[in-house]
């Protein structure tokens, strides 16, 4: 999975989360340490196959249907 595709997850993320003033990668970084309790310098070292693993089961769709 590309930056690109968790860019529009991230904006999606936003919208649904009322993530205000945050979009893309950095929105899936908020619900990323909302969710886990993470500190923000542990979820920026994350890769994106990381991210994939993490967010595979996000809002019942396959993070496939993103592309």
């Amino acid at each position: 999975m590309t930056e690109e595709v968790f860019e529009k997850i991230g904006d999606h993320m936003a919208e649904k989360e009322g993530y205000i003033g945050l979009r893309g990668m950095r929105a899936v970084h908020r619900y990323i340490i909302d969710k886990y309790g993470w500190e923000p310098d542990q979820v920026r070292k994350l890769s994106l196959e990381d991210l994939h693993l993490l967010l595979a089961g996000y809002d019942e769709k396959p993070t496939t249907a993103w592309n």
